[in-house]
C-alpha cells in the first residue's frame, strides 16, 4: 500500500512549477518624477515585493499633467494598443481619475477585460462604474475641511483663504469644485482662487500677501521657462516669495515651505491598493468587494515652519506627526533605550565567547602545524597528478579555439541579420512619421471644419461634457469658447431642453444612428441633428451636434400658407356672398310688393299682423345684407396704398370713431403713442384694423363688474415698430389662440368670425405679423408688428 502511495506522489508534478506568476499592469495618470506618482508607485511595488515577490509588475504612465490636448489620449491609446498587443494581464491597477477613465473606455479593446483595482480617484460616485464588472478600488477624499479648521485654530486672525491651484486636469477640477462647495461652512472667511497663473504674475501677487491671509495649495505649476515643476518645487517657489502660512492636503507637499495639514499619505494609499489587488489575485471576486470611500489621513507638520511662525507643538491636534524635529534624549522611546541596553549585553556576551574562541584557536593552530607536514607530502603527490591533467587541458584548449572560430562565423551572420532588421525598423519609423503627419493634417482639417459654419457645431460625450465648440455656438450660449470646455451642456440649458438633449444623445450612443430634434418657440425655431462619432472599432465615443436656426424660413413658410388660406377663403366667401345676394334681392322685391298690398287692405288686425311680419323679414334680410358686406370686405380688402405715415395717426382716427360708443359703455381708453419712426402703410386699412380689434376688446370687457380698460401702445425696436392693444377682459384661452384668426371662427355669441381675419390680412399685406397673448391685467393682448422701411424709402 505504501509503495502505491509513493508511486502516485511521484506522478504529481510540484505545484510551484504549475502555477505561473501573476502579471499586473500598473497604469499611472501622470509622469515619473512627480512626487505623488512616485510615492504611490513605491507603495505598490514594495508591497508586492514583500508579500507576493513572484508577481510581474509592468508600469506605464499616461503623462496627462504635461499633455492636456484633447487628442492626446486617443494617440496614447493607439500606442498602448500596439505596445501591449502580445501581453495579457491578470489584473490592472490604476492611479488617479485619468487612468481609471482611460481603462474604462478602452478596457475591452486594449486590456481584454482584465479585472481592475483603482486608487486616488477624487469625487467618486457609484455611477462611474455603471455597467462595469470585476472592478473595485479606493476612492480619495482628502480632509479639506479638517485642514482648514486646523489652520484657523493655529492662526486666529485669518480672514481669507488664498487657493493656489490649477483646473486643467480632472483631479485639479474636482479638487477646485470640492473647495468651492466648502465655502458655506466658513461664512466669515473669504475664498480667493488663483488658478493657472504665470510664474511672474504669481510672484508679484505673493509679495502683496500679509497678515490675516493663509494659502491653500493643490496642483502643479510651470516655472518662468514654462517647464512643469513638481509639487515640492511649487511650494519652494511660494515660500520664497511670501511669508504667509501655506497649508496642503497631501504628504508630498511637505519639506519645502508647507506648514502642514491633515494629509493623505501617498505611500500608504499605494500599499492599500496593492493589498486590495493581491486579495483579488487570491481569488476574491472584485464585485464582492465594496469601494473604500474613507481615506486614512494624518496630521503632519514641519517643525521648521512651526518655529518660523511661532506655533507651539502643544497647539497641534493630538497624534500629529512633526517632521524635521531635532532629536532629544528625553524624547527617545523607552523601547529603543531597552533595545540598546539588551544590545550592549549581547555584545558583551559575544566578546566573552570570542575570547574563549581565541583560546581554542591557539590550540587548533598547534594541531594544524602537525598536519602541515602531512599536507606538503600530499601536495607533492598532487602536483604529479596536475601535470597529467594539464596535458589534458591543453587538448581541450585546442578544441575551444576551434569552437570560437565557429562562433565568430555565427556572429557575422547575426550582424547581417541585425542590419537587415535595423533597415526594416527605420522603414517602419518613417511610415509611422508619415501616419502622424497625416493625423495632424486631419486634425487641422477637422478644426477648420468646426470653425467654418455660421451655425452652432459642438462635440460632446455621453455625459454631456463639451469637448469642442465653434465660436457661433459659444456666442449663442453667451460664454467664452475656452471657458465652455469641460462643462456639462445639460447644466447650461433649461431643464426641459436639457432632458430632450440627453434622451437624443442616449439614443445615438445606443443605436449609432443620426437623431433630429425640432424646437419651435415664440422667438426662434431650431433644427438640431446629432451625429455619432465612431472609433476604430465602430463604437460610438462622441456625439457631434449641429444646430441650425430656421426661424426665418419656417415663419416665411407659415406666412405663405396663411396668405394662401386667406386668398382661398376669400374667393370662396365672395362666391357664397354672390349666390346669397341674388335671392336676397328677390326677397326685398317681394317685401316691397307686400307693402303695396298692405296699403290697399283695410285697417284690420290681420293687416297689422302682416305688416309686423314684413318688418321682421326686412330686419332679418338687413342682417343678412350686413353679413354679406363683411364677407365681401374680407374677400376683397383692396390693395393697400402705401405711403410714409406716423402709425399714431390711423390709431387716433380709429379711436375717434369709437370713443362715443366706448364712453357710453363706460370703457376707459389709455394710450401711449410716443414719437416713433414712420412706416410704409395704408392709413384707411390700418384704421380699419384698429377699429376691429378695439371693437373686439370692447365686447370682451363690457360684462366686467369693475373697471373696463383698453390700452394702446406704440413701441419701437431696432428694425420693427409694434402696436399693442390690450384689455382687462376674460382673455383668450390658449387652445383658441391658434384658431382665433381663422375666418368664421368666433367665441362670441354675436360675432361673425371675420373681423380678426380681415385684420390679419391687412397686417400681412403690410409685410407684418400679428400675435395674440395675455395682457398684464389678465385679458387679451394683440401685438401688430410692422417692418421699418429701408433708408432709401425714408
Amino acid at each position: 500500500m505504501t509503495r502505491i502511495i509513493l508511486f502516485l506522489l511521484l506522478l504529481l508534478p510540484p505545484l510551484p512549477l504549475l502555477a505561473a506568476p501573476p502579471s499586473v499592469l500598473v497604469l499611472h495618470s501622470y509622469h515619473p518624477g512627480l512626487s505623488w506618482t512616485d510615492t504611490l508607485n513605491t507603495g505598490i511595488s514594495e508591497t508586492f515585493r514583500a508579500q507576493m515577490p513572484g508577481a510581474l509588475l509592468w508600469v506605464e504612465y499616461l503623462d496627462t499633467k504635461r499633455n492636456t490636448d484633447t487628442s492626446y489620449l486617443s494617440l496614447q491609446a493607439a500606442l498602448l494598443r500596439h505596445k501591449l498587443a502580445e501581453s495579457t494581464f491578470n489584473l490592472i491597477v490604476t492611479t488617479d481619475n485619468d487612468a481609471l477613465d482611460f481603462v474604462l473606455e478602452y478596457r475591452d479593446s486594449i486590456f481584454r477585460g482584465a479585472p481592475v483595482v483603482f486608487c486616488g480617484v477624487n469625487d467618486f460616485t457609484p455611477g462611474q462604474l455603471r455597467g462595469q464588472k470585476d472592478i473595485t478600488g479606493l476612492a480619495e477624499n482628502p480632509a479639506f475641511a479638517e485642514t482648514m479648521l486646523t489652520a484657523l485654530s493655529l492662526h486666529p486672525g485669518t480672514r481669507e483663504f488664498v487657493v493656489i491651484g490649477a483646473d486643467q486636469s480632472i483631479t485639479d477640477l474636482l479638487t477646485d469644485r470640492s473647495l468651492h462647495a466648502l465655502e458655506r461652512q466658513f461664512p466669515g472667511i473669504r475664498f480667493t482662487y488663483w488658478n493657472n497663473l504665470e510664474a511672474l504674475e504669481l510672484r508679484d501677487r505673493l509679495k502683496e500677501l500679509g497678515p490675516g491671509q493663509v494659502i491653500l495649495i493643490h496642483g502643479v505649476m510651470r516655472n518662468e521657462e514654462g517647464v512643469l515643476v513638481d509639487y515640492r518645487g511649487k511650494n519652494l517657489f511660494l515660500s520664497t516669495h511670501t511669508k504667509v502660512p501655506i497649508y496642503g492636503f497631501w504628504d508630498f507637499e511637505m519639506g519645502t515651505g508647507c506648514v502642514g495639514g491633515k494629509m493623505v499619505q501617498g505611500r500608504t494609499e499605494g500599499e492599500r491598493a496593492a493589498r486590495l489587488a493581491m486579495e483579488v489575485l487570491g481569488g476574491t471576486d472584485p464585485d464582492d468587494i465594496p469601494v473604500h470611500t474613507k481615506t486614512p489621513s494624518r496630521f503632519i507638520f514641519d517643525y521648521i515652519q512651526l518655529q518660523r511662525l511661532g506655533i507651539s507643538e502643544k497647539a497641534l491636534p493630538a497624534g500629529s506627526l512633526v517632521l524635521n524635529q531635532p532629536a532629544r534624549f528625553y524624547q527617545i522611546d523607552k523601547r529603543y533605550i531597552w533595545t540598546a541596553t539588551v544590545g550592549v549585553a549581547v555584545l558583551l556576551a559575544a566578546l566573552a565567547m570570542l575570547l574563549s574562541s581565541i583560546r581554542r584557536r591557539q590550540e587548533a593552530q598547534a594541531v594544524l602545524r602537525r598536519h602541515k607536514e602531512q599536507l606538503e607530502e600530499a601536495v607533492r603527490a598532487r602536483t604529479e597528478h596536475l601535470r597529467t591533467a594539464n596535458d589534458e587541458l591543453e587538448r581541450e584548449v585546442h578544441e575551444r579555439i576551434r569552437a570560437e572560430g565557429d562562433l565568430r562565423k555565427a556572429r557575422a551572420s547575426l550582424e547581417i541579420e541585425v542590419d537587415r532588421r535595423t533597415t526594416d525598423l527605420r522603414f517602419e519609423i518613417e511610415q509611422r512619421r508619415l501616419a502622424e503627419a497625416h493625423i495632424r493634417d486631419r486634425e487641422a482639417k477637422a478644426r477648420a471644419l468646426i470653425n467654418a459654419p455660421t451655425e452652432t457645431l459642438l462635440l460632446m460625450d455621453q455625459a454631456g461634457i463639451i469637448l469642442d465648440i465653434n465660436e457661433t455656438g459659444a456666442s449663442r450660449l453667451g460664454r467664452n469658447r475656452e471657458s465652455l470646455y469641460g462643462l456639462s451642456l445639460y447644466a447650461l440649458l433649461p431643464e426641459t431642453r436639457a432632458e430632450r438633449f440627453r434622451q437624443a444623445v442616449d439614443k445615438v450612443f445606443a443605436s449609432g444612428e443620426v437623431r433630429s430634434i425640432n424646437e419651435y418657440g415664440e422667438e426662434r425655431d431650431l433644427d438640431l441633428r446629432f451625429y455619432p462619432v465612431l472609433d476604430d472599432l465602430g463604437q460610438v465615443t462622441r456625439v457631434a451636434v449641429f444646430m441650425a436656426d430656421v426661424t426665418g424660413a419656417r415663419r416665411m413658410a407659415r406666412q405663405i400658407m396663411l396668405l394662401d388660406k386667406i386668398n382661398s377663403l376669400g374667393r370662396m366667401a365672395a362666391g357664397i356672398a354672390h349666390e346669397i345676394r341674388n335671392p336676397l334681392t328677390g326677397i326685398h322685391g317681394y317685401l316691397y310688393a307686400m307693402d303695396e298690398i298692405c296699403d290697399d287692405l283695410p285697417a284690420t288686425e290681420p293687416a297689422s299682423v302682416l305688416r309686423e311680419t314684413i318688418a321682421k323679414i326686412r330686419k332679418a334680410a338687413g342682417k343678412m345684407e350686413s353679413v354679406i358686406r363683411r364677407v365681401l370686405d374680407f374677400s376683397k380688402p383692396g390693395t393697400p396704398r402705401l405711403e410714409l405715415l406716423d402709425l399714431s395717426v390711423p390709431v387716433q382716427e380709429g379711436l375717434s370713431l369709437m370713443l362715443p360708443t366706448l364712453r357710453k359703455a363706460g370703457i376707459t381708453v389709455d394710450t401711449d403713442l410716443t414719437a416713433a419712426p414712420a412706416i410704409l402703410g395704408d392709413r384707411m386699412q390700418l384704421e380699419q384694423a384698429v377699429i376691429n380689434i378695439v371693437d373686439n376688446a370692447a365686447r370682451a370687457v363690457r360684462h366686467n363688474e369693475g373697471a373696463k380698460n383698453i390700452s394702446l401702445r406704440v413701441l419701437s425696436d431696432q428694425d420693427r415698430l409694434s402696436l399693442c392693444i390690450a384689455d382687462n377682459g376674460p382673455g383668450i384661452a390658449p387652445a383658441d389662440r391658434e384658431r382665433i384668426f381663422d375666418p368664421f371662427y368666433t367665441t362670441a355669441n354675436d360675432g361673425t368670425g371675420i373681423g380678426l381675419s380681415i385684420v390679419q390680412r391687412i397686417v400681412a399685406d403690410h409685410s407684418g405679423t400679428i400675435h395674440v397673448g395675455e395682457s398684464p391685467s389678465g385679458g387679451a393682448e394683440f401685438r401688430l408688428e410692422f417692418p421699418l422701411p429701408a433708408p432709401e424709402h425714408q
